[in-house]
């Protein structure tokens, strides 16, 4: 009868311990998934509020974006980086922004966002990250000047295009005082991602697709 009632207790305390360690695990679960989805619509927004800086939200909301992957030497290293095509009402694909890289700033990899008609004409360009000179090549900051803002309904015609190069090289784009590397790197980087997405009609069929649009 004692080793009856030792071996009820154990199984007793077995069984408490498996269903309190069950319940614990499915308050993790449960704190784990809404924390993602809290990351997630967090994300989500974030970015929103990114693509609202190269397109103002009165342009955008008449868009439905379909977000694809897209790697190209174009962006400036051989990542994958976001494409976000926009459509009409008609589902006709008008317009591009892009994730795209100036991997020669002076400082190091300038990160940007730059989005464009198929035509060539500009949109918007905003810097994301960068490490360069603060007081001389930071001024590619939105915060601090509105000189990436000039890129604005420019026109890219080609990599040749003699128009869309540095005052000094004989073009229309300002430069900063004291500094040249920084917004060479970024002009030239515009250029090539604009070039780029001239040719996303053609390349849609071969990039991949995001499962969903909005």
């Amino acid at each position: 009868m004692k080793i009856n009632d030792t071996t009820y207790k154990i199984l007793k305390n077995s069984i408490l311990l498996c269903s309190f360690s069950m319940f614990s695990i499915a308050i993790i679960v449960f704190i784990n998934d809404l924390t993602q989805i809290k990351i997630v619509h967090q994300k989500e927004k974030e970015k929103q509020l990114l693509l609202e800086q190269v397109i103002p939200s009165y342009v955008l909301r008449n868009f439905k974006k379909r977000l694809y992957f897209i790697q190209n030497q174009f962006l400036g290293d051989d990542h994958k980086h976001h494409l976000w095509v926009l459509l009409d009402s008609n589902q006709k694909a008008q317009a591009a922004i892009i994730e795209t890289t100036a991997p020669d700033g002076y400082c190091g990899v300038i990160k940007m966002l730059v989005a464009a008609y198929f035509n060539g004409k500009i949109i918007g360009v905003r810097v994301l990250s960068h490490q360069e000179t603060p007081g001389i090549g930071d001024k590619i900051e939105i915060s601090i000047s509105n000189w990436i803002t000039k890129f604005s309904n420019m026109y890219v015609s080609s990599l040749k295009d003699k128009n869309f190069v540095l005052k000094k090289y004989g073009g229309s784009i300002e430069q900063f005082t004291g500094a040249t590397i920084t917004p060479q790197a970024v002009t030239n980087s515009v250029k090539r991602t604009v070039v780029l997405i001239k040719k996303i009609p053609f390349l849609l069929k071969y990039l991949q697709k995001r499962s969903h649009e909005n």
